[in-house]
């Protein structure tokens, strides 16, 4: 069993429930391989959410808005901003219209990964928007706000990279194996 603070191991039928009956600030739940998350990312996030326009609207975001001041194309799926001695990043999914949001992490982190991501607190799921101009504007809120309720910040890899993804892959393979097994019954 693979624990570790931040990467719970939320079980396939809370999941599906997480998904009919999902929170009022949320419009949308995916499935990871919807977003197609890569392995090191939250490995036990078994998806990720789409914020509801209340949230947008606090932060400042309208449909139609340009993305905040300040932020820098890194990459041609990331944006970038300082802010002091921090930084906020805002990542793309691979040709997929979604957005998840990114700060620094404390440097003491081990392999390199000390980025903290923005997630829902159930099983923490990570947030993301359809535009990169939403998520900048939810990662300026955040990072000067704090996340509202719900939402919080979690590493994005685990200190054992490697056992979380083996971990996430063998409850995959495991949930496969009972499909099954109910199916043929």
């Amino acid at each position: 069993m693979f624990r570790e603070e931040g990467h719970p191991d939320i079980s396939l039928s809370d999941w599906n429930a997480f998904r009919r009956d999902f929170s009022p600030f949320v419009i949308e739940v995916i499935d990871r391989s919807a977003i197609k998350l890569l392995d090191r990312f939250l490995p036990l996030a078994r998806g990720g959410v789409i914020r509801s326009s209340y949230l947008l609207q606090r932060a400042g975001y309208r449909i139609g808005s340009r993305r905040r001041r300040g932020w820098c194309k890194l990459h041609c799926d990331v944006l970038g901003k300082d802010i002091r001695a921090d930084n906020l990043l805002v990542r793309g999914y691979h040709g997929h219209p979604f957005w998840h949001v990114e700060r620094n992490g404390p440097p003491e982190r081990p392999h390199g990964h000390r980025n903290m991501t923005l997630v829902h607190i159930f099983g923490s799921t990570p947030v993301v928007t359809r535009t990169y101009q939403a998520a900048t504007y939810l990662a300026e809120y955040c990072y000067y706000n704090g996340p509202p309720a719900g939402l919080r910040w979690v590493n994005e890899c685990p200190d054992d990279i490697s056992g979380a993804i083996e971990f996430a892959r063998q409850r995959g393979v495991d949930e496969a194996r009972g499909i099954f097994t109910l199916r043929a019954r």
